[in-house]
């Protein structure tokens, strides 16, 4: 399952599908307590209305968020340098054009001109420059991204329209990460600082930035309101110097509450615009039956693994994890279990620029998968190592995946214990080798829209200790492979390296990649053209909720 980061991991963002479970129940028992209706008024057909439902409220600092929630807030009310294209590309943003030195190191950004703050100040290179600094200081959010990359010392700005980021080392995909570089207004952050831990910059106005107060930003909405557990309200900024959709929702909330009655009770009285993904299969199937509502099937960057200790018999051994990757009934999973997911064809997600898309899903094969047993050390007393797998408590239908692994895994003569499993016990085991399971099968996004997100976080050493590597590979030749690909500056060059790091992980067998996540959102198909629905899909996490890019139609509104 995809988690808010570990305590080694700080920020790092990850789409929480366990946590948003256990949010639910708080979210809802909060929204009671202060007995706060979470069904609002119908909509006016004057206005232009957007409402969404999330698993919590967005933090408000996009130097502490990283979660869905507030990452969609983040690039619906902050401006970034640069944009995502369809093909994991970026084009100009806030930076109308950029160089690079040979080595790799100096980037040069020339920004745009005549961009206001919802302030009223206009953006300048100094303002890069602070919030780059400041996310690399608070450490919470995406600053992870930027941190072993980026020399604070010599990054500056040149004069209000020109800024240089430079590095402390060549690093591939740095271009794509800026997508998460969320600019705020200095001047106001400055005026909001109190005492903190970060020197002369005190807190660095972490904590004005938390109420919720106001924003700092220069994005096409604007903060109106933060309803603390319950919601939060944008408007359109009319300052904004962008492009947005003719028919733009003019008004957004943002509700922090998953409870699937109260969802589908919205969607039935046009009270809910499109759902989160977070919903039980039943509750789409119900609102796939409310006139006018329709279910969109959305490709993310996010594979469910199950990861396999490669340091705790008998998955130590290659032989036995080639076995249990041979005899996993993958269709069987997709088709009983969870029947929107799609089959992967490796550790990479297929949307993502580096994925080898001429490889094919592994197929079941008993036999094979038995003939490999037979060539494992543990062959003849297999017995006495029994494997357990972990699933997560919060989230039921794991359960049958688990079950289906033992029923198969038994077929082949390997003995496996199921486990449940709180996520919140899953992330503290796995933090150590020794109480790290043979397998746990979890849900891991990609970060930045490029294979070296993924495989970094997934299979690198520095990721070992964490939630997002239950494999504990810890091997030299695999993390030499993924530095070397990362430090390419060269982008098809880079790409083959990716491919290169696939093969090798097909040699050593350290997951089994059972489902492609689909996201699963309902939505009012009669009044809302919601891009992500008809095809219009970038490969960055969150941005198929980039509001600007909606249309709403309140005259079309079923009566």
């Amino acid at each position: 399952m995809t988690q808010e980061s570990s305590q080694k991991k700080g920020g790092r963002r990850v789409v929480a599908i366990a946590v948003a479970v256990v949010l639910v129940a708080v979210i809802v028992a909060a929204v009671l307590m202060m007995n706060i209706s979470p069904i609002g008024p119908a909509q006016p057909p004057q206005e232009r209305l957007l409402r969404v439902s999330f698993a919590n409220v967005p933090y408000m600092d996009p130097a502490v968020g990283s979660d869905e929630a507030s990452s969609v807030y983040f690039l619906n009310v902050y401006d970034t340098l640069v944009y995502p294209n369809k093909d994991g590309t970026v084009r100009p943003h806030l930076a109308e054009s950029w160089e690079v030195s040979g080595d790799g190191l100096v980037w040069t950004f020339r920004l745009r001109q005549g961009v206001k703050f919802h302030s009223g100040r206009e953006l300048k290179a100094e303002d890069v420059v602070f919030s780059l600094k400041r996310m690399i200081t608070i450490g919470e959010g995406y600053g992870y991204l930027f941190k072993p990359y980026v020399d604070l010392e010599k990054t500056r700005a040149i004069d209000d329209r020109t800024l240089q980021i430079v590095l402390t080392k060549p690093f591939g995909p740095f271009l794509i990460t800026l997508v998460r570089l969320y600019i705020v207004d200095s001047q106001l952050v400055r005026q909001h600082i109190a005492d903190g831990p970060y020197g002369d910059m005190g807190d660095y106005g972490k904590s004005w930035m938390m109420t919720g107060e106001q924003d700092a930003g220069s994005g096409p909405y604007r903060l109106l309101e933060h309803k603390r557990g319950e919601s939060v309200t944008l408007v359109k900024f009319d300052g904004y110097w962008g492009d947005m959709a003719q028919n733009a929702p003019t008004k957004v909330i943002m509700y922090g509450f998953t409870e699937p009655t109260t969802i589908r009770t919205m969607m039935e009285k046009r009270q809910l615009e499109v759902t989160d993904q977070w919903q039980p299969l039943e509750n789409y199937d119900a609102m796939d039956k409310i006139e006018g509502v329709e279910i969109a099937r959305v490709p993310s960057a996010m594979i469910f693994y199950i990861m396999l200790h490669t340091r705790k018999p008998p998955t130590d051994d290659v032989h036995v994890r080639r076995a249990i990757a041979l005899a996993f009934d993958y269709e069987t999973a997709i088709r009983d279990v969870m029947p929107f997911e799609k089959r992967p064809s490796g550790p990479v997600p297929s949307m993502l620029p580096g994925a080898d898309l001429t490889r094919k899903p592994l197929e079941r094969n008993v036999e094979a998968a038995k003939a490999e047993l037979r060539k494992s050390k543990y062959w003849g007393q297999l017995d006495q190592y029994p494997i357990e797998f972990w699933w997560i408590a919060e989230v039921p239908w794991e359960e049958r995946v688990a079950l289906l692994f033992k029923l198969n895994m038994e077929e082949i003569g390997l003995k496996v214990n199921v486990v449940k499993v709180p996520w919140l016990s899953v992330v503290e085991g796995m933090t150590r080798m020794e109480t790290t399971p043979n397998a746990v099968s979890i849900f891991v996004i990609a970060h930045y829209a490029e294979a070296g997100s993924i495989l970094m976080s997934r299979y690198h050493s520095e990721a070992t200790g964490t939630w997002e590597q239950g494999e504990w590979l810890m091997n030299p030749e695999i993390d030499k492979m993924i530095e070397e690909a990362l430090a390419t500056v060269d982008f098809n060059q880079r790409i083959q390296k990716y491919y290169e790091i696939q093969r090798k992980l097909d040699e050593i067998s350290p997951s089994v990649y059972v489902y492609e996540h689909v996201v699963l959102r309902a939505f009012q198909a009669s009044y809302v053209d919601y891009p992500a629905a008809r095809g219009e899909i970038l490969p960055i996490a969150e941005y198929e909720l980039d509001f600007r890019w909606f249309q709403v139609f309140p005259e079309r509104i079923p009566r």
